[in-house]
């Protein structure tokens, strides 16, 4: 159905989904934390088409229009041409450097842990999705920091409030 892709069959797991390609698309933008992308075929026609990203790995189907879709999770292009490389022996062809600014990882066991987590983390979401029982993350309330104002005497008592994290970070650009 998807053929191998260049990073091995390690790096892919499949799935039949009850639902169509577009549903399930939907159920992972909305809940799962994945970015919706536009059935593009990175890996040629047949080899299956992108309905979500994460962390550099997508989720591809079969066919869009299937009532029934098969789905594929397996690393994005880039990630899969550094993974072939590592299990082909090519692995010293890549600097830290390189290996830094297209991973963010500064070295191959670090590259291999990330991959490996994200994943993991992305199959057990589109087995969720695929269950039908991927549901809305539950939020966290947002921190607030206390301020300290006894060592600023020359502010009125009300000046100082304490504010939420996300504040903060608005303000810090």
């Amino acid at each position: 159905m998807f053929g191998l892709y260049p990073a091995g069959v390690r790096w892919s797991q499949t799935y039949t989904a009850s639902t169509d390609a577009k549903s399930l698309q939907k159920r992972l933008v909305d809940h799962g934390g994945c970015t919706a992308a536009l059935f593009h075929q990175p890996f040629g026609v047949q080899r299956g088409a992108v309905i979500a990203q994460r962390d550099g790995l997508f989720v591809l189907a079969h066919m869009i229009e299937a009532d029934e879709a098969e789905i594929v999770v397996t690393p994005g292009v880039e990630l899969q041409n550094l993974l072939w490389s590592f299990d082909s022996g090519y692995s010293g062809q890549w600097s830290g450097r390189e290996l830094q600014i297209l991973t963010g990882c500064p070295d191959w066991d670090a590259v291999l842990k990330q991959t490996s987590d994200a994943f993991r983390r992305l199959c057990g979401t589109v087995q969720a999705a695929v269950d039908g029982t991927l549901g809305k993350p539950a939020s966290r309330p947002e921190p607030t920091l206390t301020i300290d104002d006894d060592d600023v005497p020359f502010l009125p008592d009300d000046y100082l409030q304490p504010i939420t994290l996300a504040e903060i970070q608005s303000c810090d650009h």
